[in-house]
């Protein structure tokens, strides 16, 4: 059984020689209108999430420092939930909208 869409990762050599390789848009447009919109709407969705999520770790950890100073905070989970929305946010607000722009 062959993978539904292989068809759109083959390029001919000769093509790529020269330079008349066909965009995904324009071989497969029913294909490319969805994926381009699900890509964008992801793009802004995942971009204004992850900020969201990056203030609200700001924010609580200078609440709690200047509420309980002195006592045990459980900072590392704050720190593993900031590292990942960052990385998420250069997924979304840098290689998706590259993604598009390469389609």
């Amino acid at each position: 059984m062959e993978f539904p869409f292989a068809e759109l990762n083959e390029v001919n050599s000769t093509e790529a020689a020269v330079g008349q390789v066909e965009s995904l848009y324009s071989r497969k447009p029913a294909l490319a209108v969805p994926y381009v919109g699900v890509l964008g709407v992801a793009a802004v969705v995942g971009t204004f999430g992850n900020l969201v999520v990056i203030m609200t770790v700001i924010v609580k950890y200078f609440c709690s420092r200047r509420q309980r100073a002195g006592t045990t905070r459980n900072d590392a989970g704050r720190v593993v939930i900031a590292n990942l929305a960052l990385s998420d946010l250069i997924v979304t607000a840098i290689i998706n909208p590259l993604a598009v722009a390469g389609l």
